[in-house]
């Protein structure tokens, strides 16, 4: 459920931050683009990757296929073993390098549609695609197949990159909804409904047991609301659940959050972990809930120390002119731009 709302979000905030630059694409503002993106992402990700294969090969694990992860390409292995190998999480990073490179190619399209209906009618598109494919794998029984087998629902709808674009572009069009409509009047209130309705439908498909591993669950079922949840919560700022996400903690956790998802696996597997295990004894929840805050911890160490710094130092040297009259502008108004604010992809 997570990586969907991921992606979906992650087309969201790049299309508020960067459709309008791209609408009209140039050699410079696709370089500022590509540059802005490698430094969001990459710096942190080679370093934990860095860490964990000296640390296998240390102590003679495995490191075959290692190049794959250093291009970010793993996931289109048909191998979930490859895929999944040294760090599991990563694989996602592929998917939103490839998202992150069909983005100029989705918005020269998107840019022709303008009216609200038709964005909506192309998003309903779209959710129709994304659940005809996952009824048709139901209907063949290739749902049912188990993750290593690469016919199987697992690959074909939850981790390769090519059906991520449902989620991604459904993410665009609630961003281009929110900037032609999220203003105005009653939009709030709207805002407001869409937010509680969403939540409920995300939460009761987390719940429900023959969801879970279910062909639905891999894409589909969790794409639609949370592009409504988004638009919703962009479109309804004082609502009670923008505003919590909107708490300096809640700000510094969701930065830090992508370094928790690249170090949490094998920072379980350092402190000997699971969260969360059947074992409700006191001492078992005690040092689980110790581990989770180490983690956390550690996560906002390294965005601190790691990845703030190297994806400001990498924007600057590609682009030491416009970064030096964005440092000003930070300077004069106390802030950093839009686009250095969103801390999410």
């Amino acid at each position: 459920m997570g990586v969907t709302i991921f992606f979906t979000l992650s087309g969201f905030v790049l299309s508020v931050n960067y459709f309008e630059r791209l609408r009209h694409p140039n050699g410079k503002s696709l370089w500022e683009y590509s540059v802005a993106r490698f430094a969001r992402i990459y710096p942190l990700y080679i370093l934990v990757l860095l860490f964990i294969v000296i640390h296998e090969h240390a102590f003679g694990g495995s490191i075959s296929g290692w190049w794959e992860h250093v291009l970010a390409i793993q996931t289109w292995n048909p191998s979930v073993y490859q895929a999944y190998s040294l760090d599991g999480p990563e694989w996602s990073i592929g998917v939103e390098f490839f998202l992150y490179a069909c983005f100029p190619i989705l918005v020269l399209i998107l840019a022709k549609v303008r009216r609200p209906r038709s964005l909506l009618a192309v998003a309903l598109c779209i959710a129709l695609t994304m659940i005809a494919l996952t009824l048709w794998f139901v209907l063949s029984g290739d749902a049912s197949l188990p993750w290593s087998d690469p016919s199987s629902a697992h690959r074909w709808l939850y981790r390769n990159p090519l059906p991520r674009l449902g989620d991604f572009t459904l993410g665009i069009i609630a961003a281009r909804l929110y900037v032609s409509t999220g203003t105005a009047p009653g939009m709030a209130r709207i805002g407001k409904l869409l937010i509680g309705l969403a939540a409920c439908v995300i939460v009761g498909f987390m719940v429900w047991p023959s969801n879970l591993d279910s062909a639905w669950s891999w894409d589909a079922a969790y794409a639609i609301p949370s592009a409504v949840l988004i638009f919703g919560l962009a479109a309804a700022p004082n609502s009670i659940a923008a505003r919590m996400l909107s708490l300096p903690g809640m700000i510094l956790l969701g930065e830090s959050s992508y370094a928790l998802y690249l170090i949490h696996q094998p920072a379980l597997a350092f402190f000997g972990a699971s969260l969360w295990t059947t074992n409700t004894s006191v001492t078992s929840v005690l040092y689980e809930l110790f581990t989770l805050g180490a983690i956390i911890c550690l996560a906002i160490g390294l965005h601190i120390a790691i990845e703030r710094p190297a994806r400001l130092y990498i924007r600057r040297l590609a682009n030491p002119r416009r970064d030096s009259g964005k440092t000003a502008s930070a300077k004069i108004t106390g802030q950093a731009p839009v686009a250095d604010r969103a801390s999410l992809m």
